[in-house]
């Protein structure tokens, strides 16, 4: 036996809901043969790791890689995922175009970090270079903050960075903005597996036995999972903001894992002032601006016909969660509760 795949009844039904970001995370040494064991996962609504399909190969050819993803692929009905985070590896990254040729790819942080501190060597590039790669920032702003780093840190004609500023859009928050990640950056989302992995799997394990232990670990997962969903269905949290209804709204709407996320914004909608407002037939355009930063707006449509608001910011698409300047133009029109489209499904 060369490859192996496998995935139960519950993983598919997760993969359908939470599918469109995938982490390929090929471990190693988890076993008696030390084979690469590749794991496919995501996050859940309750932003926890849950795993969609595991596989273990060979070897790490291309060809492999493409037999596992066609296999994830038929395994889940045929849903491609719309983004996809690697270590960079080049065999997975041609598997992917060629199994998945309309995902995006993104580049694990983690990775990332590990290969600025061994080829640049220095820990003031490798903080500023973080932060360029995670801080919600505009295209615009990203550039001074590049320049700013290369200048500071003497790095400008190094050809490691030269070459990472060229996958900028792989990899950096601000380029990337309006895909949809889940919040996830980084395989090693899945380092959260491995540790609970260890206290399953032994590497004396034969194949067999890899399998059936491998599979308790992700049931282990599975028990937390109902326990919050418990928690979420009878508890109710505690109101904190001065706007109960939309709060109330999204105590509702979301998991108390996601909802307190969004009940940061909606404390911090208050800093943001609603410069003008925009009449049209079916349409309201607000220019919006945050508390003294006079050089940063966003534009913000209501369009009344259909109850949805899209914003210039893009947080929605990204994150997931309404951003702060829908929520000022919520608590300006009186709304109640969130509009559809500011739910996800």
């Amino acid at each position: 036996m060369c490859d192996l795949f496998w995935s139960d009844g519950r993983s598919q039904e997760d993969y359908q809901v939470f599918g469109d970001v995938l982490a390929f995370d090929a471990t190693y040494g988890w076993n008696k043969y030390n084979l690469p064991v590749i794991v496919f996962s995501g996050v859940n609504h309750y932003n926890q790791t849950c795993v969609y399909a595991t596989a273990m190969v060979s070897c790490e050819s291309i060809a492999s890689y493409v037999w596992v993803l066609r296999k994830l692929l038929e395994c889940m009905g045929g849903k491609a995922p719309t983004v996809v985070i690697t270590d960079g590896d080049r065999s997975v990254r041609v598997a992917i175009q060629e199994v998945f040729p309309n995902a995006h790819h993104r580049l694990c942080t983690w990775h990332l970090l590990k290969n600025a501190t061994v080829n640049v060597c220095k820990p003031r590039f490798t903080l500023l270079f973080r932060h360029c790669m995670l801080a919600d920032i505009q295209v615009p702003e990203f550039e001074l903050l590049w320049d700013a780093m290369l200048e500071e840190c003497g790095v400008r004609e190094l050809e490691w960075v030269k070459d990472i500023y060229e996958k900028k859009s792989s990899w950096a928050t601000a380029y990337i903005r309006g895909r949809f990640y889940a919040g996830l950056c980084t395989t090693s989302w899945c380092e959260s597996l491995h540790a609970k992995l260890g206290r399953f799997v032994e590497r004396r394990y034969y194949i067999l036995e890899f399998v059936t232990n491998f599979q308790r670990c992700v049931d282990f997962l599975r028990d937390n999972e109902e326990e919050l969903d418990f928690q979420s269905s009878y508890g109710t949290p505690i109101l904190q903001t001065q706007f109960l209804k939309l709060e109330k709204s999204g105590a509702v709407n979301f998991t108390q894992e996601i909802f307190s996320r969004y009940r940061e914004s909606l404390k911090k909608c208050v800093r943001v002032t609603i410069l003008e407002c925009i009449q049209g037939e079916d349409r309201c355009v607000y220019v919006t601006q945050k508390y003294r930063r006079p050089n940063s707006r966003w534009t913000m449509v209501h369009m009344r016909r259909k109850e949805e608001f899209v914003c210039s910011c893009v947080r929605m698409e990204s994150f997931g969660l309404p951003c702060v300047h829908i929520l000022a133009v919520l608590v300006r029109l009186d709304f109640v509760s969130l509009p559809k489209n500011l739910v996800l499904p």
